[in-house]
């Protein structure tokens, strides 16, 4: 083992510089040298250079060490390298090794990702039970995440009440980085599937309420039927008979009861000409009052008019204070990727406080051809972080922590990291 380039390589690694921590990393021991640590940090280099493959042939050489120990934590980063390269079978495997590592202090973790990884695989009852296990665990510090999939698990083997406890569940443990609008929606469609349409209705609601969150076409299709069906049924519910609006004769239309004994006054009634004087001051007043009242329409609804802008600017104001803000963070984040894609311009969904450096190693970051969901969101009026899924074009993902700052009212990109839960737990 070369310590000097051992040194390098640590060096390089705090500092960001992955390119080169990963070679120096390879060049500190000889081929068929075996060094746990060496290894550890090299695949999570690479896996930070989006070299996937690469990373989980840099874990597979970690665990050789016997002495290093960290099997579980290895095999969990494994397990998220073969993933977000494709290998969905191959990262169940290593997901599916590493809770049985009695040592590993977050088995949560694999469970996660081995949840994932069955579900994408068509798997969605043996999911169902590894984010029920990721739920349960004592290490998780935000179950509402495998509790949210665990209902999804739920409505794609038709349990819908299952999935609605599920749901429900979640929102009770939702943290700073759960998104309660995405549990929101999942309780809809299965309030939906479970015929309880106006509570459904009313899930989605909340999950749409701050016009940010899109339902999914499958849900969008839930609660056209919800609405369908629940309208339905209220058409169809006893009506009161209409009446043609036809008096019969000799019926006062101002008492139709006839409780007054009186018809339509006489038009040969001219009682007002035998008012008296005094009477007739009287009723002057009486007509002055409604006059002055209908002066004052006008002003009642400028007034009503500029509360209501007052209101609507606090509002605004209070949803800014809040993290609200257009373009959002999630169509920055999309717009971004895009762009990375097809090779446009990256600039304007960047902080400009960035230096060119900084962008460029943020940008080749970004996988080409994937596409982000953000899954958690702590904001606050100036910034955010989000926890994003990203579906990577080979069919595997990958979790990233990104950070936004505020630009005018709406929201910029200051940084983009890859998040490997234990990936970066080996000791220096």
């Amino acid at each position: 083992m070369n310590a000097q380039l051992m040194d390098q390589a640590r060096a390089a690694y705090r500092a960001g510089d992955f390119s080169s921590a990963a070679q120096l990393f390879a060049s500190a021991k000889t081929a068929d040298e075996i060094c746990g640590e060496a290894d550890h940090l090299r695949g999570n280099s690479l896996m930070r250079l989006g070299l996937f493959q690469d990373a989980a042939d840099a874990y597979s050489a970690a665990l050789r060490d016997a002495s290093y120990g960290k099997s579980g934590a290895l095999l969990t980063n494994q397990g998220k390298a073969l993933a977000a390269a494709g290998d969905l079978t191959g990262a169940a495997n290593s997901f599916g090794l590493a809770v049985q590592d009695s040592s590993y202090a977050t088995p949560y973790k694999a469970y996660m990702g081995l949840g994932n990884a069955l579900l994408k695989s068509g798997n969605p009852t043996d999911a169902g039970v590894a984010f029920r296990s990721a739920a349960i665990d004592g290490a998780n510090p935000a179950p509402a995440a495998a509790l949210m999939n665990l209902g999804d698990c739920f409505l794609l083997i038709s349990r819908p009440e299952d999935a609605v406890e599920a749901y429900r569940t979640a929102l009770d443990f939702v943290g700073p980085h759960d998104d309660p609008r995405a549990i929101n929606a999942g309780l809809g469609q299965a309030l939906a599937a479970a015929g309880r349409y106006a509570d459904a209705i009313e899930a989605f609601g909340r999950a749409t309420s701050d016009g940010i969150y899109q339902l999914t076409p499958e849900q969008q299709q839930s609660l056209a039927t919800a609405q369908d069906t629940l309208s339905a049924q209220r058409s169809m519910a006893p009506t009161v008979p209409q009446t043609t609006g036809a008096y019969a004769p000799g019926v006062d239309p101002l008492d139709p009861l006839g409780q007054s004994g009186n018809l339509i006054p006489d038009p040969s009634d001219t009682g007002f000409f035998t008012l008296s004087e005094s009477e007739m001051i009287q009723q002057d007043k009486k007509e002055m009052k409604v006059r002055r009242r209908h002066r004052h329409v006008g002003l009642k609804i400028f007034l009503v008019i500029l509360l209501l802008v007052l209101i609507a600017a606090g509002g605004l104001g209070f949803a800014y204070t809040r993290g609200y803000g257009y373009p959002t963070q999630q169509d920055t984040l999309t717009k971004l990727f895009e762009a990375v894609t097809n090779g446009t311009e990256t600039d304007s969904y960047l902080a400009p406080g960035l230096s060119d450096d900084a962008k460029s190693v943020l940008v080749s970051s970004i996988p080409e051809g994937s596409v982000p969901t953000i899954q958690g969101l702590d904001k606050s009026m100036t910034e955010s972080t989000a926890t994003v899924s990203v579906e990577l074009s080979k069919g595997g993902s990958m979790d990233y922590t990104v950070d936004f700052v505020r630009e005018g009212i709406g929201w910029v990109v200051s940084g983009i990291s890859i998040d490997f839960g234990d990936a970066d737990s080996a000791s220096e």
